[in-house]
């Protein structure tokens, strides 16, 4: 059966070439053999002007070992095999189309067929040789042409991309067509900063932090927990004759490097003034200003170990592995011992999925960039100007970046009037 696409009466000339078309003998391919071998028997066919769809069964068998190839077709009263002088894998496309020919000695594929090119919404019909198409021959070949480029647009957010994969806030998009969203996971407007407690989520603006039972006047909190608000110098109600920089877990690190819980429970001293940190499931690293690097134990509150690195900067880590920025280089460690494993030249650098990403002369594995790290417990960010790339699940791009904040849970960046939540993988 042939499906003409389109509208339009056909002319006097088409209706030839559907005629020419509908001589043609049209078979139910019957195939039994190996899976890699059927796609080629039907452009086989096809190229020897049989079509395959319903119509009268053609049974095809093949069968191969090592280098040989051996097949069968049967068709009505007529049966064509190679079993006494078999093909090679080289040879069996020659050897197979001449069987098709004896089979059906009269098919001749017409000179034209009919293109059908599926674009932007319509369908747009032509004449076309047989004999230069590349694929499998047949009276209409219909053929989508998607647009390279679409049009991206979330909330006050407009830009023309690729054809690809999007991860926008929490939520992965396929940019397959103009794409326009109002509201997104992770997306919020108009708003100072969002923190997330558990699940929870609260806004802060205009120096109010709006939670589910109350609102606060409060400083931008570091971070909300179990309900408990944490400032500067606040722990909930309790004051703090100190600088809270971070919290993670049940306790908050200070400027002073002192560890806290944030019920007020203990205090345990852990450095100078920290310069970076990190956190490995129970153990936490910690450089300070005077360049010792120190690993403890958070569950027993004990050091493993400390050593002193002249000019440290930056500070990393993996699984087994503590990365360290001193001088010109980065110091790969031991993370049971601190020993140094090895040294490389960088001018700054960061853990991502668990690797170690340099940055030197501009480049990043290979990547021309210009800029610096935020290390970011595995998660960092690239920022250079106020264009900042944030390496998560993949790399996410935000410009005109007015401020960035780090979590436990997660990233939170501004952009105008923007604020976006990026969960933790």
């Amino acid at each position: 059966m042939l499906y003409f696409l389109g509208d339009a009466t056909p002319t006097s000339y088409e209706m030839e070439i559907i005629e020419e078309w509908k001589r043609l003998p049209v078979v139910t391919l019957v195939y039994d053999g190996p899976s890699e071998y059927e796609g080629a028997v039907r452009d086989f066919l096809s190229e020897e002007g049989v079509l395959t769809g319903s119509g009268t069964p053609l049974i095809v068998k093949i069968r191969t070992k090592e280098n040989y190839v051996a097949f069968q077709l049967i068709f009505e009263e007529k049966s064509v095999d190679n079993f006494e002088n078999l093909s090679t894998k080289d040879t069996f496309p020659e050897h197979f189309r001449k069987a098709i020919r004896e089979i059906f000695p009269d098919s001749q594929l017409p000179d034209e067929f009919f293109l059908v090119v599926y674009r932007d919404g319509k369908f747009e019909r032509s004449l076309q040789p047989t004999a230069t198409f590349a694929g499998r021959k047949a009276p209409v070949v219909i053929i989508p042409q998607w647009k390279e480029k679409h049009t991206l647009e979330i909330g006050n957010y407009r830009k023309v991309v690729d054809e690809e994969f999007y991860q926008i806030g929490g939520k992965m998009i396929y940019a397959g067509r103009d794409i326009f969203i109002e509201d997104v996971p992770g997306l919020y407007r108009n708003i100072d900063m969002v923190f997330l407690d558990g699940e929870k989520e609260y806004i802060y603006r205009d120096g109010f932090l709006m939670m589910e039972e109350k609102t606060l006047k409060v400083e931008e909190p570091v971070d909300v927990v179990d309900g408990i608000v944490i400032t500067r110098h606040r722990m909930g109600s309790k004051e703090i004759d100190d600088t809270i920089l971070f919290r993670w877990d049940n306790f908050v690190l200070t400027a002073s490097g002192f560890l806290m819980d944030i019920r007020g429970k203990w205090s345990w001293k852990v450095s100078n003034t920290p310069v970076e940190f990190s956190f490995q499931g129970d153990v936490f690293y910690v450089l300070d200003v005077c360049g010792f690097l120190r690993s403890y134990n958070l569950k027993t509150r004990q050091l493993l170990w400390e050593k002193k690195f002249e000019g440290a900067w930056g500070l990393d880590s993996s699984k087994d592995r503590v990365f360290l920025g001193a001088g010109d280089e980065v110091l790969v460690l031991n993370a049971q011992d601190g020993e140094t494993i090895e040294r490389m030249e960088a001018d700054d650098f960061a853990v991502w999925k668990g690797e170690l990403l340099v940055y030197k002369d501009g480049r990043i594995d290979g990547e021309d960039m210009e800029g610096f790290f935020i290390r970011n417990f595995g998660m960092p960010l690239f920022v250079s100007g106020k264009r900042v790339v944030i390496f998560g699940t993949e790399k996410k791009e935000f410009e005109e970046v007015e401020k960035v904040r780090l979590f436990e849970w997660g990233t939170v960046i501004k952009v105008g009037n923007e604020v976006w939540l990026i969960r933790r993988d």
